[in-house]
């Protein structure tokens, strides 16, 4: 499509400048001309004026004499200017073709580059439009990846936290306090997948919702233990953190 655009726009181009180049020709030839018959006219008036002069008493003895009509100089240079006019008329007409030719070849010149432009311009437009569209399917197809991989890692996580959760969740209430180390041992598991199953326990069983977790130590805390803290507290009164420490961990652990 776009070669059979810049094809129309090069043939009147190429007309142009072919008559471009023949009116140069013309216009050469047509100077020569000029400048060889401006020579030839005047020498031919002053001939013609100087044989008119001398003509005018005809030779003794001679009965076949020609009579010419005498032409008198204002006459001869009357009709001298008259061609030096007309040759410039012929001149300038040639000028002005000439000009309207390259007129016509800076015109269509502009129409061309106006053409071209409009050409690039669609075509740049063009290519944008693909690259963003490809841009955008390569986005969709990633974010489509993405979703996929986070949905299988969930259901993968689910899929363990339902199967595995028991464990976690026995681990945790009989150890009372423990770290995620000794969790992670006690029940087989990673110290990473005994964290995430424990953090889905406190997130959504009931049992779990009073526990305590500091860091990496976690402490399994029911009303009961609240009720014991609560004695201990009221019995012990003011204590040493020390103190209260080991004995609220006791108290957790039913010793």
């Amino acid at each position: 499509m776009a070669g059979n655009d810049l094809l129309i726009v090069f043939i009147p181009i190429a007309i142009c400048v072919l008559g471009i180049l023949v009116l140069l020709e013309l216009h050469t030839t047509a100077i020569a001309s000029l400048q060889d018959l401006d020579d030839s006219d005047s020498e031919q008036l002053e001939n013609y004026v100087q044989e008119a002069e001398g003509d005018n008493d005809p030779g003794e003895g001679s009965s076949t004499a020609i009579h010419v009509k005498k032409i008198g100089k204002k006459k001869g240079e009357k009709l001298k200017r008259k061609e030096q006019m007309r040759q410039y008329r012929e001149y300038m007409n040639h000028q002005r073709d000439l000009r309207r030719a390259q007129d016509d070849v800076f015109e269509e010149e502009f129409r061309r580059r106006k053409a071209e432009e409009s050409i690039r311009r669609e075509q740049e437009s063009e290519r944008r439009r693909k690259a963003q569209q490809k841009k955008a399917k390569q986005e969709e197809k990633e974010r489509e990846k993405r979703e996929k991989a986070e949905e299988k890692v969930a259901k993968r996580r689910r899929s363990r936290f339902e199967k595995y959760s028991g464990r976690i969740a026995d681990a945790a209430k009989r150890l009372k306090v423990c770290t995620m180390e000794t969790l992670a041992s006690t029940s087989g598991f990673s110290e990473e997948e005994a964290t995430e199953i424990l953090k889905e326990l406190c997130a959504t069983s009931p049992e779990f919702r009073l526990s305590l977790w500091s860091e990496s130590t976690f402490m399994f805390v029911t009303e009961e233990d609240y009720g014991k803290l609560a004695r201990y507290l009221e019995k012990n009164g003011k204590t040493s953190i020390r103190h209260a420490c080991r004995d609220i961990v006791s108290i957790l652990q039913g010793n």
